[in-house]
């Protein structure tokens, strides 16, 4: 059963944000905990950081998004 759109209460449909890095790399969008550090080699630090995967659902008529942070897939 698909959620209902908090806007319209019509019914919402289960996608997903795509990312666009650095030399034509696709990549799901994810929620990371705490405050982006910057870092030399990978571009953001995320040692001790949970990394949760979003799952994003677009309303069949307004077209409305919401995104929500799974349970965490990686620690770092």
């Amino acid at each position: 059963m698909s959620p209902q759109c908090s806007k319209c209460g019509s019914d919402m449909q289960e996608g997903f944000l795509l990312e666009k890095g650095d030399g034509g790399v696709l990549s799901q969008q994810a929620w990371v905990t705490g405050k982006p550090e910057k870092s030399l080699l990978t571009g953001l630090r995320l040692k001790g950081m949970h990394v949760y995967d979003v799952r994003t659902f677009r309303c069949t008529r307004c077209s409305y998004l919401e995104s929500y942070a799974s349970e965490p897939s990686v620690c770092y």
